[in-house]
């Protein structure tokens, strides 16, 4: 019940960031004029385009020979999709957004590659130029002409081996979505082929670890080990539907809806496999600590646990945002800021922190422990993430910060393992040098048999005449 609870919370996540990422593309324009201020910006145009299978549309994208009939024109524009929905490899999320293209690519100033094709092992860079438009001052981008001269050769060598020659018409001629029937079923098995190697991975994984902790006296519960497992299955069975997708010749619209899909799965699987680590790893320094006897140590593990999974959702959207095409630079650079003013902010509540950090890891008291601090003397009530707690001979409580407490010169009384005893007791004058020598070897004899006492040094001395007798000193 609980994994079913956590896949369908997956699936919500994965839908709605799905919904935001198609409402992140720009409307479908049924006018012919054509804006490309950025190449982003052109490809999510011409995606629309093709969406609508309106190859007249197509034709401003495009830089063509002069003097090419318009029906040459079309012919080469539906050549290029084809090529495109066949072999074309690209992430509009990840094209440059900026006017002027990627200016740190190498390439010339109005030159930009987008993405490739590969074809029979060679690999051809989908090119885009910025070219003048007519309007006066104004420059767009389009695919190149060079680029466009090899699609003609590029789309006859894909017509020969087309698999959709070898396949009933049935498969072919019927969509859904605009997706044909022998699309929907390669996806469907790439999903059964995807579920059957996550089981065998899991298998695998689980014979492996066990084995790894058994090696190494590892201690991880069988629990963790499944909780371990499952976003391992979810990440293998995404990559293997991967593989499969690449190979359906969906239309390369769709297949940028399913690979932001991809995307946002695989990032919810890597933050699950990495909150599930945290959470062993954790576990394992709980239990290493008591055996070591500290087990106080345990306190600051659940605010490492806690900061590790902040630390990892933050960078699973910031990873799900990039991959829907936002700019996440301004993200991290507010991120920055505001880190950098919440430690100037909280600088003496930091400092608290990691000195209860390094006490807890140091322990040079435990609670219970009595001692003197600084000027305090007392027992220790409580250590915690910012302050210590003292118990003073007077019955009261003192609160020491913990970054003070830290620097503190500390001396534990529990952690003596000999008690120095002193004393000085006086005979009176009258005392005979006979009298005092028997009282002196008497004393030390009664030190030296008594089983507490240790024999060296056990020391008793006649030391001067006090003020009102002998004085020995024990």
């Amino acid at each position: 019940m609980r994994q079913l609870k956590q896949i369908a919370a997956f699936l919500i996540v994965v839908l709605v960031a799905f919904s935001s990422s198609l409402r992140a593309q720009p409307a479908q324009e049924e006018t012919k004029v054509v804006s490309t201020e950025s190449p982003r910006f052109m490809m999510r145009q011409f995606m629309d385009v093709i969406k609508r299978d309106d190859l007249e549309a197509a034709i401003p994208f495009v830089e063509f020979p002069r003097r090419m009939s318009l029906q040459r024109q079309k012919s080469m524009v539906r050549q290029l999709v084809e090529v495109l929905n066949k072999r074309g490899q690209l992430d509009v999320a990840q094209i440059s957004d900026d006017p002027n293209g990627r200016l740190t690519d190498g390439l010339m100033a109005d030159a930009e590659v987008i993405g490739k094709i590969t074809v029979d092992g060679e690999v051809l860079p989908i090119e885009l130029r910025r070219s003048p438009s007519g309007e006066e001052d104004r420059r767009v981008w389009r695919f190149a002409a060079e680029f466009m001269e090899k699609i003609p050769g590029i789309a006859e060598k894909l017509e020969e081996r087309a698999i959709e020659q070898f396949m009933p018409p049935v498969l072919v001629e019927y969509a859904l979505l605009g997706i044909k029937v022998w699309q929907w079923l390669g996806m469907l098995v790439g999903v059964l082929v995807g579920l059957l190697t996550s089981g065998i991975l899991a298998f695998v994984l689980i014979k492996l670890i066990t084995f790894a902790t058994r090696r190494f006296t590892v201690t991880l519960s069988d629990e963790m080990l499944k909780r371990l497992v499952l976003p391992l299955r979810w990440i293998m069975g995404i990559l293997v539907f991967q593989l499969v997708s690449v190979s359906l010749e969906l239309k390369i619209n769709i297949r940028q809806n399913i690979q932001y899909m991809e995307s946002i799965a695989l990032a919810c699987a890597v933050s699950f496999l990495l909150m599930r680590m945290i959470e062993a790893f954790v576990e394992m320094a709980r239990v290493n600590f008591e055996k070591q006897g500290k087990s106080s140590a345990g306190g600051m593990l659940q605010p490492i646990q806690k900061g590790g999974k902040i630390l990892v959702v933050a960078i699973a959207l910031i990873w799900i945002f990039r991959g829907l095409g936002f700019d996440v630079t301004a993200i991290l650079a507010g991120l920055g800021v505001g880190g950098l003013a919440i430690a100037l902010a909280g600088q003496k509540t930091i400092e608290n922190l990691f000195g209860g950090i390094s006490v807890l890891l140091d322990q040079p008291v435990l609670v219970g422990d009595a001692g003197r601090f600084g000027e305090v003397i007392g027992t220790v009530e409580d250590i915690g993430l910012r302050s210590t707690k003292v118990r003073t001979l007077d019955r009261t409580l003192v609160t020491i910060p913990n970054a003070e407490f830290s620097l503190m010169k500390i001396e534990n009384f529990e952690r003596r393992d000999k008690m120095r005893w002193l004393t000085v007791f006086s005979l009176r004058y009258e005392t005979k040098p006979v009298q005092m020598r028997l009282v002196l070897m008497r004393l030390k004899e009664l030190l030296i048999g008594h089983p507490m006492v240790l024999s060296e040094p056990a020391r008793v001395r006649f030391i001067r005449l006090g003020a009102s007798g002998l004085d020995i000193e024990i």
